[in-house]
């Protein structure tokens, strides 16, 4: 697992730079007042699917993820949460509509009551969040979804560690593929990750190069964020209910 981060809270949200990556973790177990003020964010679509949650604690983190993404994206945009419009790419990937002329692209991910976004300008992005379960029979599910080199790689430690490997090498293989967009289509056994190290690069089929940083949202998790490029900066924070965040005077996201 990677090493603890300082996620610190922010009260003016800084530029997001070409060569920055801001992630972000939240609890999304949070007060009635809070989520009440998230879901009024939320457009037709994505409270018809909050309904649709059999289980009232499910629903409403899937509240929380869905309001603190379009929050952030007002913050960055400079507008209300509820005017930040939303498209998708077939494989269901969310992105900006094209009528904000916007250059942000970002991820969402959640687990377990935790929330991990990621937000980027002009370079795609993709988040994973996993609890480490105990006792989880990981190289089973290996067998079928890593590569031989991960696998191999897996069977050699002993169990505490093995636990933790896999769900660092799982995390950052769904972050690739959500960087991607594609989905599916991206078989998770085709690419191989080191799960021993925090930043590496992973080169996709016509050799572009995305950048792999392993991450701790929070204690008994595992997290990864994937970028297209290199040479990225991150930036942790802590997203905190209640805490207005000012947007800074300068923006670098829109289109030339």
């Amino acid at each position: 697992m990677a090493a603890p981060l300082a996620w610190s809270p922010i009260a003016t949200l800084p530029l997001l730079a070409e060569s920055e990556l801001h992630v972000w973790r939240a609890s999304l177990d949070l007060p009635r007042a809070i989520l009440n003020r998230l879901e009024n964010t939320l457009n037709a679509q994505e409270k018809n699917r909050a309904e649709r949650f059999l289980v009232p604690h499910a629903r409403d983190r899937f509240v929380a993820a869905r309001g603190i993404l379009r929050e952030s994206l007002g913050d960055y945009l400079g507008l209300d949460a509820a005017n930040v419009k939303l498209s998708y790419r077939p494989q269901g990937k969310p992105f900006l509509s094209p009528e904000h002329n916007s250059r942000i692209c970002f991820n969402v991910s959640h687990s377990h009551g935790m929330g991990l976004f990621a937000f980027a300008s002009g370079k795609e992005v993709g988040v994973d969040i996993e609890r480490v379960k105990c006792n989880f029979k990981g190289i089973e599910i290996a067998s079928h979804f890593f590569s031989e080199e991960e696998t191999a790689g897996l069977a050699k430690l002993p169990h505490k560690q093995a636990e933790e490997a896999f769900f660092g090498c799982w995390t950052k293989k769904e972050a690739y593929v959500k960087a991607r967009g594609q989905g599916l289509s991206i078989p998770l056994q085709s690419f191989t990750v080191r799960f021993a190290e925090k930043e590496q690069f992973v080169r996709d089929e016509v050799g572009a190069m995305w950048s792999c940083y392993a991450v701790e949202p929070a204690t008994g998790f595992s997290g990864a964020v994937v970028a297209a490029g290199e040479g990225w900066r991150l930036n942790y924070w802590e997203w905190t209910p209640g805490v207005e965040i000012a947007a800074s005077a300068v923006r670098d996201t829109k289109t030339p």
